[in-house]
């Protein structure tokens, strides 16, 4: 049960996220049934000892990969055919949400700080990630990702399939946070690069 001592508050409200969007995405019966299916493989793993990562942060994704596996699982017993569109559906919500915790709110959002502070602040308290904030040139800014709990933890647990609805957030997040603000990115872990090079850009 070493992971569940690694949670915190966050992790906690993450996890009340998943189930209200489950709830709302597939009904309040097949919902319910999807995160008793889910909840009873993924407690049974931790009684085993899975998860069990050197790494607290580690651990801390784990428990939400895990998770999202069996939930997978369950949709693609039941319907093949539409189990991607509803898994990407359902974990959104979630996923915009775990993004914007380590953002700040938009209406604080300066080019200043975007150019200066946003990256080394993500580097700093993402427990997900280790990269290098690079230095600004001109209007935009860089980060690169060299390790990536989320890609790694997604490979052990077999959501590679849909791992990449996880990444495809952070277009999501930016598209809608704020108006000056614009996100690529050409590189990633989980498509086999090298890194992920995440490019913040400040448009008049």
């Amino acid at each position: 049960m070493k992971v569940l001592f690694s949670l915190g508050f966050a992790d906690i409200r993450e996890t009340q996220d998943g189930m209200i969007s489950m709830l709302k995405t597939l009904g309040v019966v097949e919902g319910m049934k999807t995160i008793c299916y889910a909840s009873s493989r993924h407690f049974a793993a931790m009684i085993r000892g899975e998860g069990c990562y050197p790494e607290k942060g580690k651990r801390r994704i784990w428990f939400k990969l895990h998770y999202l596996k069996q939930v997978y699982d369950y949709l693609r017993k039941r319907d093949v055919a539409t189990a991607d569109r509803r898994f990407e559906k359902i974990i959104k919500g979630p996923t915009l949400k775990f993004i914007g915790r380590v953002i700040p709110p938009s209406r604080k959002f300066t080019k200043d700080f975007m150019l200066h502070h946003v990256w080394p602040n993500l580097v700093a308290n993402d427990y997900n990630i280790e990269g290098k904030a690079l230095p600004p040139v001109g209007n935009s800014v860089s980060l690169d990702v060299r390790r990536c709990f989320l890609n790694e933890v997604a490979r052990d647990v077999g959501l590679m399939p849909v791992a990449d609805r996880l990444c495809h957030g952070d277009y999501i997040f930016w598209e809608h946070y704020h108006p000056n603000v614009r996100f690529s990115r050409t590189k990633t872990l989980i498509n086999g690069d090298e890194y992920c090079d995440h490019t913040l850009t400040w448009v008049e």
